[in-house]
């Protein structure tokens, strides 16, 4: 049975101040998957997000994201998908409750409090619903920055670096509510600088380099696909030799470390 496809770009181009940022972007992302898009800083993914969700129209090309074109029914597709940028900006003299309502409002959620409470259990909050947001460690606003993403119940979540700066006890917590939403029939659309959470959650990536996808497919396919069956990696303070990985894969492409400048 063929995969329904929720985005697909095709030939698709963006510039700032006539700075051409992506190229000719070509990909596809599939429903109940974790499709993840990964590059260097300033490779391009935020912008790309950006015109997957309407914020920004491509200068040529062609972008679908569940059926619908983001330029001209960015309005109707913004009711479908939930986002959970980078920097979520929450009221953080507000409780977390509130924040989640005065939001709830703005996307009329039905009972909006009761939805409010419900994801904030599901994140793991539900005893701090009354607490205002700047008493919050940064593990826990990032975990209120995905039950605002959930609000709506949408059937796309766009996710840019969830996990960022996050210990790794917060993070795991993070990763699990993403592969929760999968398996729930959700699909995400992920930007991330930690190739060991791509190869954890996405069963689709593709690389961004020189504002172009440079490759695209499952993680293990592509490593198969461009590297020596077999790498050395220093373990337990011996060299050994391991099966290759994203990290290789990344280098391979940008010739960088993933979030070198």
């Amino acid at each position: 049975m063929e995969s329904q496809q929720v985005i697909g770009a095709r030939g698709v181009e963006y510039a700032y101040s006539q700075q051409p940022v992506l190229a000719g972007v070509d990909f596809s992302a599939y429903k109940g998957q974790v499709f993840g898009l990964l590059g260097a800083n300033g490779a391009g993914k935020t912008t790309l997000v950006r015109l997957l969700c309407g914020q920004l129209r491509p200068l040529k090309g062609e972008v679908r994201v569940l059926g619908l074109d983001p330029a001209q029914q960015g309005e109707r597709l913004r009711q479908l998908i939930g986002v959970m940028p980078e920097q979520a900006g929450h009221y953080k003299r507000l409780s977390l409750v509130d924040n989640l309502l005065f939001f709830g409002r703005i996307f009329q959620v039905p009972k909006p409090k009761e939805r409010a409470l419900e994801l904030l259990e599901l994140v793991g909050l539900g005893a701090k619903a009354q607490r205002p947001v700047a008493t919050l460690s940064k593990g826990m606003r990032q975990r209120l920055a995905l039950a605002r993403a959930l609000l709506a119940s949408p059937q796309l979540l766009f996710l840019d670096e969830p996990t960022a700066g996050l210990d790794p006890h917060a993070a795991r917590q993070v990763r699990q509510l993403v592969a929760d939403f999968c398996r729930q029939g959700g699909s995400v659309f992920l930007t991330t600088h930690y190739l060991e959470e791509a190869e954890e959650l996405c069963a689709r990536v593709a690389i961004l380099e020189g504002g172009r996808i440079v490759c695209e497919g499952a993680p293990r396919a592509l490593c198969q696909e461009y590297l020596p069956p077999s790498v050395q990696i220093w373990r337990g303070g011996e060299l050994v030799e391991a099966a290759p990985g994203l990290e290789q894969l990344f280098c391979h492409f940008t010739k960088r470390p993933l979030g070198q400048e």
